[in-house]
């Protein structure tokens, strides 16, 4: 089988880039980890509801990063990676939570305006050319007791 000058030349460049990518270490699983973390949060309610909690945990990759970077620190590097990862995802939770608060209230808030427009629409409407009258009470005792609602005095004895 023959070969060209051009196909050997491309497949040692090609031996050659794999051979220099296989020299650099692979980051550790934890690193991953809390890049994928640290983006999903970044993706959801905790850019804008939980910025703090974000900011940290950006700055603890950054640190996971830069011992990583350190070619003696892998085992910092994985430290800070797992720290890292768990500072992402309370952000995200953080940031869920406040979502969460923010729709319970605006449920709590469209609730109470429900509750007041069913009151008003349950309520007689008052005439706005004669007002209500109270109803007559009665005059005697008897009567008061016998008509709903009436008052009666309750007069407790102790021992008597």
């Amino acid at each position: 089988m023959r070969c060209n000058k051009g196909t050997m030349a491309m497949a040692m460049l090609l031996l050659g880039g794999l051979l220099g990518c296989a020299s650099a270490p692979l980051p550790p699983k934890e690193l991953i980890s809390a890049r994928k973390s640290y983006e999903r949060a970044r993706a959801s309610a905790a850019a804008e509801l939980a910025p703090t909690d974000l900011h940290d945990a950006r700055e603890a990759l950054e640190r996971a990063e830069r011992a990583f970077a350190d070619e003696d620190g892998l085992t910092e590097a994985r430290d800070l990676a797992y720290l890292a990862d768990r500072r992402a995802q309370l952000a995200e939770a953080l940031g869920r939570m406040a979502a969460a608060e923010r729709q319970r209230g605006a449920a709590l808030q469209a609730y109470g305006e429900l509750q007041l427009a069913l009151r008003r629409k349950q309520a007689p409407p008052a005439d706005p050319v004669q007002p209500a009258e109270p109803p007559a009470r009665p005059s005697t005792p008897a009567a008061r007791a016998r008509a709903p609602g009436g008052e009666r005095p309750i007069v407790i004895t102790k021992g008597r």
